[in-house]
């Protein structure tokens, strides 16, 4: 009996096309991905890897061409179809049920049934238990999805993947939340999981991590591929160059000295709760001055959320005070904070950041409805709104179609975009911004950073939050290091490195 022959590509497209009216998302795209190989696709945001993903896991359809899975051109009639083929994906933004628990939103759909046809709990947990295990992940199974912090969600997404048997795992931007500890345990995931057959699209701006764990990378530029290569055969600058055009821009963010005078943000014993009454964080002082960037280290899970939600007017302390500008705002509203002068850039931009189904103009003056540059009488003002999300977004280079698109149909890095548009149109006094490059590329990420700058020095104090220590150290004046809800150390710009900021971060002392 002659062998089948061996299957070439496991998954891929030929001449695939996408447009979203005048915008050309894919633009003819070949791509050949071998089975048990780890593939990246890179490229800036707007350059159309999202779509391509989205197509071929059969949540959109393309215009042309088609998708190819075991050698054979394939029409996808949606993500069951693709999945029944084997093909899963964690997307970008989260797909989980907010009122069930991690472990029912594990299960969903695919629940273990016992001899009297009811959910077998206890095989549902070991089951969750073994992923885990096999993931390097602490989970509390029992964690409603809403109540859990973002890490976790990106892990469980990935776990349900494996959980369902996929052997085309589709990662858009995985690593995007997860701490540095987490991103080696997920690459080592990745190479078991190819090792064992499976076969890897990885979607990701962080190129050190493409090089450590790719057999083969496509670069995706304005929606075309414009080169296709190995690890072994380039390096960081060259994926670098050809996804930008030209070379990378340099993150030439400087150091101020800590301004004196009387603190424009101030918070003394602050302490707060999780949604499952846990004390997270505290007590806690903070003081953040006019014209300063305050960085804040941790691993997840050790308050830096809980801080960001209280510095917000998001979430009411459990203890201490908050002060702004000397007004007292502990346990005020939302909107009492926002009327102070706060504005907020969440790392969950999908659920709290922006309303994805709502138009880009709407997107931009949300919380701004009643300005009467927007509205009269009671009545929005339809072509001010548009004019000034227009002029908003050109300011910021967001790639888009029309104001009247979907916040949906912007890329995830362009999403953030306008997320910081928004906030920045409101001349806060103070920017609490958590993750503010998550799943952006190279040249957003200089760009994102030298707004926050600007911000600073033109008098604007900044709370910054985000699990990429260069991040930190690029654009901090001051950096401080949370450890179970403590503060660990304070450092200065130029006391900080990633040695020493790391030691703080897990709650040792700092070497001499």
């Amino acid at each position: 009996m002659t062998p089948a022959p061996a299957v070439a590509v496991r998954i891929g497209a030929r001449a695939l096309t996408r447009r979203y009216g005048a915008l050309v998302a894919n633009d003819a795209i070949d791509l050949s991905v071998a089975p048990g190989t780890i593939h990246s696709i890179v490229g800036g945001n707007g350059a159309g890897k999202s779509t391509l993903m989205r197509i071929l896991q059969g949540v959109d359809f393309p215009d042309a061409g088609t998708v190819v899975l075991n050698d054979e051109p394939v029409r996808l009639s949606g993500p069951a179809d693709a999945f029944a083929r084997g093909v899963g994906m964690v997307h970008q933004e989260f797909m989980l049920a907010p009122p069930l628990s991690l472990l029912e939103n594990l299960i969903l759909a695919r629940e273990p049934v016992g001899a009297a046809g009811l959910i077998d709990w206890r095989k549902a947990e070991e089951e969750a238990g073994n992923l885990a295990a096999l993931a390097g992940a602490a989970i509390d199974w029992r964690l409603k999805a809403a109540d859990a912090p973002i890490h976790v969600r990106q892990i469980l997404e990935i776990l349900r993947l494996l959980y369902r048997g996929a052997d085309v795992l589709i990662l858009d931007e995985p690593t995007a939340v997860l701490a540095p500890a987490q991103i080696v345990e997920l690459l080592k995931l990745m190479g078991k999981l190819r090792d064992e057959g499976r076969t890897i699209l990885f979607i990701s701006h962080k190129l050190d991590e493409v090089m450590k764990c790719s057999d083969a990378i496509t670069v995706m530029r304005a929606g075309r591929v414009v080169a296709r290569t190995t690890a072994s055969d380039t390096n960081v600058d060259a994926l670098a160059r050809a996804m930008v055009g030209d070379h990378a821009p340099a993150l030439l963010i400087e150091s101020r000295e800590r301004p004196s005078g009387t603190p424009l943000f101030s918070a003394r014993a602050l302490a707060a709760r999780d949604p499952l009454g846990f004390e997270r964080l505290g007590p806690v002082d903070l003081d953040i001055r006019a014209g300063e960037i305050v960085g804040v280290a941790a691993v997840g899970g050790n308050g830096q959320d809980e801080l960001v939600a209280c510095a917000a007017g998001i979430l009411a302390p459990a203890a201490g005070s908050i002060r702004l500008g000397g007004e007292d705002l502990a346990g005020a509203s939302t909107a009492r904070f926002r009327a102070a002068g706060v504005g907020y850039v969440s790392a969950d931009r999908a659920h709290e950041g922006l309303c994805l189904t709502a138009s880009l103009a709407d997107n931009f003056i949300a919380g701004r409805e009643r300005d009467t540059a927007f509205s009269r009488l009671g009545f929005l003002r339809p072509a001010n709104i548009r004019a000034a999300a227009a002029r908003g977004l050109a300011g910021l280079s967001v790639r888009y179609g029309s104001v009247d698109d979907p916040a949906s149909s912007l890329s995830g890095g362009n999403q953030q975009r306008l997320a910081i548009a928004r906030e920045l149109s409101r001349a806060p006094r103070l920017l609490v911004v958590s993750q503010p490059t998550r799943g952006v590329d190279i040249a957003g990420t200089a760009f994102i950073h030298n707004l926050i700058a600007d911000f600073r020095d033109r008098g604007g104090a900044v709370l910054l939050v985000s699990e990429s220590l260069d991040e930190l150290l690029a654009l901090s004046d001051r950096i401080l290091c949370l450890f179970n809800g403590r503060i660990s150390g304070e450092l200065s710009r130029s006391e900080a490195g990633v040695e020493t900021v790391g030691r703080l971060m897990l709650g040792r002392r700092a070497a001499a």
